[in-house]
């Protein structure tokens, strides 16, 4: 345990603790190796916890706890083998896409990318079609694909 070094951008100056039963003010500390269990799995991450002034208990602060499962859960996906937050977003980038353009490319919705780069956790099915977009040959493959559907839609029409 120590004084955490993370600059969160919006945490109130108080948040409600269950102990004091009370808005109180609090601090940031950073924990190493927390054992947190994610879909069966045993994840061991370090972690920001919000601390109580008046108690000492551990409370509740939405911007630190979002922070924490997005470390916790890019963690589980690489134990089990998917695409972290950050590898999902550096694909879309080397593809000169935006979220909306990589959503309907996949044909999945536009806020399932925007979670996924969020650090909600995609399927493997999903996971795999987001690694093919990251390779070359089959990007390629795909996006001829994709031309060769629309076109023969278009010619239904």
């Amino acid at each position: 345990m120590s004084t955490s070094k993370i600059k969160f951008k919006n945490l109130p100056e108080e948040d409600y603790c269950g102990e004091c039963d009370d808005m109180v003010s609090f601090h940031v500390e950073h924990f190493n190796n927390r054992i947190h269990h994610v879909k069966g799995v045993e994840v061991i991450a370090d972690e920001e916890v919000a601390i109580c002034d008046k108690c000492g208990n551990e409370i509740w602060v939405d911007e630190i706890e979002q922070y924490n499962f997005k470390i916790i859960y890019d963690q589980y996906k690489r134990q089990v083998g998917l695409l972290t937050t950050d590898e999902i977003k550096e694909i879309r980038k080397r593809r000169g896409m935006s979220q909306k353009d990589l959503a309907k490319f996949l044909s999945i919705g536009e806020k399932d990318i925007t979670r996924y780069e969020n650090g909600s956790i995609q399927t493997k099915a999903v996971d795999l079609m987001i690694r093919m977009v990251g390779d070359d040959v089959t990007y390629s493959a795909m996006s001829n694909l994709i031309s060769k559907h629309k076109l023969k839609v278009a010619e239904a029409q």
